[in-house]
């Protein structure tokens, strides 16, 4: 096993407070399930997928429920055995309506799962391994749930290199990464290898930060012969975790005898992705479940959970000790998280985890006061974007003026702007509040069209 060393870190970005790993982190709860479980047909970044069942249908776990239609659109499954109480119409984040089954947990039942064929990636061949992916209906973990089939097809019509296993947690506070290490690396190793065959590449390199350097170490030097993948040990930066900041951070120079790649050789996939297709695949397995962290001070318990999709976020955090009347609960952790306005929303696939803020346990924010050029927004922006400029057209409402010349739609809101800013302007819901405007702008020509 190599180690990369150290190389300097990507322009922008901030240093947080340091964490050290605690025992409790490595560990993984299994949530009970809820009485009513809630799977919306669009629970990723794609097309809704189309349910195959009915209302007053009997399902059991693993069993499925909605297919896909096309490349971009991801298999559901039944995350218990039950029954399917009725499909509904509801909106969702993209401002629009998909459709929701809601199923009823078998009450009393075992909830066994013991899975179907596995697939061995010595025995089948990557399109078989492809295949099998996109039935499980796996979708990207590290925050971006996508399609993982639709992105191995687009990686290997890329013709990419190198594969790269994120294992840097993408919010301050979760713990998924030393879980995954200490819980699932048997898991991690046979994703691995699955990845690899279907994309055709040899090399790959596990990237994760300083805190997490041992429990790396140790899973690559216990694991059984092969080929592993390099490691890279990171200092702790926020965001480095994203994937295009991290193939920068990773990519352009020979280091410790490995060769040198270019930044479009390289694929990203995140440990949490990795550990997911081992498993469903090791064991002919559906994604049903995935792992999550349960955070913030309003939790007696907070941890790492194995939670059943469709669990409405207050039943989770029930099982965590959510303690009374928590100031807010984000979907997401501190930098990004956004607030939710009612916790009857079902934990879907890509969620990462969830944060219940204790009364009193963030300082108030004070009064925002005018801009005074400071540059520290500038300075701080790992995409090298000029927020302090933004912040200005967003007050005039040009939006037009944001994308076209300052390039808002590369921004991906990680917060590091808002933090540094002394003047406690609120950057980030300005290029939320943009963002969406300019998509409004933009559809109702369509829409006045289609009238």
């Amino acid at each position: 096993m190599r180690v990369f060393g150290r190389r300097p870190a990507f322009s922008g970005g901030i240093r947080l407070p340091a964490h050290q790993r605690r025992e409790a982190e490595a560990t993984i709860r299994q949530l009970p399930f809820a009485p009513r479980l809630l799977l919306p047909l669009r629970q990723h970044a794609g097309a809704a997928s189309t349910a195959v069942v009915r209302a007053g249908d009997e399902v059991f776990r693993g069993q499925l429920l909605a297919r896909a239609d096309n490349d971009s659109a991801v298999p559901l499954h039944a995350p218990a055995t039950g029954h399917v109480l009725r499909i509904t119409e509801q909106p969702d984040a993209l401002a629009g309506t998909v459709q929701v089954i809601e199923l009823a947990a078998l009450a009393g039942d075992t909830q066994e799962y013991t899975g179907g064929e596995s697939h061995d990636p010595d025995r089948c061949s990557a399109d078989e391994l492809l295949a099998a992916i996109h039935e499980a209906g796996i979708v990207g973990l590290g925050g971006e749930a996508g399609s993982t089939h639709r992105r191995l097809v687009h990686a290997r019509e890329r013709a990419v290199r190198v594969l790269v296993i994120n294992g840097i947690e993408g919010e301050p506070g979760f713990s998924r990464v030393p879980a995954m290490l200490a819980r699932h690396g048997a898991d991690v190793l046979a994703g691995l290898r699955c990845l690899r065959k279907v994309l055709g590449v040899e090399r790959a390199v596990l990237a994760v930060e300083t805190p997490d350097g041992a429990a790396a170490r140790n899973l690559l030097e216990a694991a059984p012969g092969g080929t592993l993948p390099a490691l890279r040990v990171l200092p702790p930066r926020y965001p480095q975790g994203a994937a295009g900041l991290l193939v920068r951070t990773l990519a352009g120079g020979a280091v410790d005898g490995h060769p040198a790649f270019a930044a479009d050789e390289a694929v990203v996939f995140s440990l949490a992705t990795v550990a997911e297709v081992g498993r469903m695949l090791s064991g002919g397995l559906a994604m049903t479940d995935q792992v999550i962290t349960l955070a913030g001070e309003g939790l007696r318990e907070p941890g790492n959970y194995r939670v059943p999709l469709g669990t409405p976020v207050g039943f989770a955090l029930e099982q965590a000790g959510m303690r009374p009347e928590p100031d807010r609960v984000l979907a997401g952790g501190p930098m990004r998280g956004q607030a939710l306005a009612a916790l009857d929303r079902p934990i879907v696939k890509g969620a990462t985890g969830f944060v219940a803020v204790a009364a009193g346990e963030t300082a108030d924010v004070p009064a925002s006061m005018p801009c005074i050029r400071c540059g520290e927004c500038v300075a701080a922006c790992p995409l090298e974007l000029h927020p302090a400029e933004l912040g200005f057209l967003a007050r005039r409402d040009e939006w037009q003026a944001m994308v076209e010349d300052f390039h808002l739609d590369r921004c991906f809101e990680c917060g590091c702007c808002a933090y540094v800013c002394p003047s406690h302007i609120p950057l980030v819901q300005m290029f939320r509040t943009a963002k969406a405007q300019w998509r409004r702008a933009q559809a109702r020509p369509a829409v006045e069209a289609a009238t």
